[in-house]
């Protein structure tokens, strides 16, 4: 019985060894962050408003981007709008179970914000999650899934 402990033992550290991840390194041709415009963006129903965002400085895996959104009317769509709930980015790595540093955003004018401090930790696929929040509750939100 003694003598098989050394042996399971080294073929779980084995085994251990082959299922560490491997690394996935993202070259600049790679990446993908784009833009979310079109003839709405994202409609959030809860307000009937569109978001469009757009990549001031777009982030990589070492330093941090700085996105603007954008709000209007769904149906007139040169009206800016604020939206009546707060509008808030969560930046999530699903294929890891984590998140990212918080994103700040601020109010540039009527129904216009800039979101800074936008930073993904590691490369990969990542989902930011553009919300409306009331308090902690999230309202509304939609997602767009970005490579970095």
């Amino acid at each position: 019985m003694q003598e098989t402990r050394p042996i399971l033992k080294l073929t779980l550290l084995f085994f251990l060894a082959l299922s560490c991840a491997n690394p996935h390194y993202v070259t600049e041709e790679d990446r993908d962050i784009k833009d979310i415009s079109g003839e709405c963006g994202y409609f959030f129903s809860s307000e009937k408003i569109c978001l469009k965002t757009e990549w001031i400085t777009k982030p990589t895996e070492s330093s941090f981007g700085v996105l603007s959104l954008t709000f209007v009317d769904s149906v007139d769509q040169t009206r800016f709008i604020d939206p009546l709930q707060e509008p808030f980015i969560h930046l999530w790595m699903p294929s890891m179970g984590h998140g990212s540093s918080p994103v700040t955003m601020e109010r540039v004018d009527v129904g216009r914000y800039r979101a800074k401090d936008v930073f993904f930790i590691m490369t990969g696929e990542w989902d930011v999650h553009y919300q409306l929040k009331s308090g902690s509750h999230v309202v509304e939100e939609k997602i767009q899934k970005v490579l970095i």
